[in-house]
């Protein structure tokens, strides 16, 4: 069975990009306008003497628009269907709402995923990386802390 890479993100965030950078193609339209990629677009790449299915995935956020909604869906069903999840994550712009709920669907699939912060070499300087380690430690090193604790009082009893 082949192994399939699915990138999720909000809009603009450079998913068709790395899509591109990823497949070495141009298969997928890339534009500072918001909202291009609709459905999902799949191409192939090797790594390591191993090919991969890449899947691009439009933009998935708050915004309400005629095919959010559908977008989403299809984001979704291509995540839920990979091996691999990149959430792709825009470096140049503080850490949104959007992004943290995407963070959580993600991690709700129980499947290796991995979070890329993009557009990092643009002069603008966000905290997206330290807002993104934050919510991380606050969220998750608590709910792992719980376990732990659970778990040493299930085993003294």
């Amino acid at each position: 069975m082949l192994n399939s890479i699915a990138i999720l993100g909000r809009p603009n965030v450079g998913k068709s990009s790395l899509f591109n950078k990823l497949t070495k193609s141009r298969n997928a339209i890339v534009s500072d306008f918001s909202g291009l990629t609709k459905d999902r677009n799949f191409g192939y790449s090797s790594f390591k003497g191993k090919q991969y299915l890449v899947v691009d995935t439009g933009g998935v956020g708050s915004e309400l628009t005629d095919f959010s909604e559908a977008i989403t869906e299809q984001a979704l069903i291509a995540a839920e269907e990979s091996n691999l999840i990149i959430l792709l994550i825009d470096g140049s712009q503080e850490l949104t709402s959007d992004d943290i709920n995407l963070f959580e669907i993600v991690r709700k699939f129980n499947k290796n995923f991995i979070v890329v912060l993009n557009k990092i070499d643009i002069k603008q300087r966000s905290n997206a990386k330290e807002d993104l380690q934050r919510e991380a430690r606050e969220r998750y090193l608590k709910s792992a802390q719980s376990i732990q604790e659970v778990s040493r009082n299930y085993r003294s009893i």
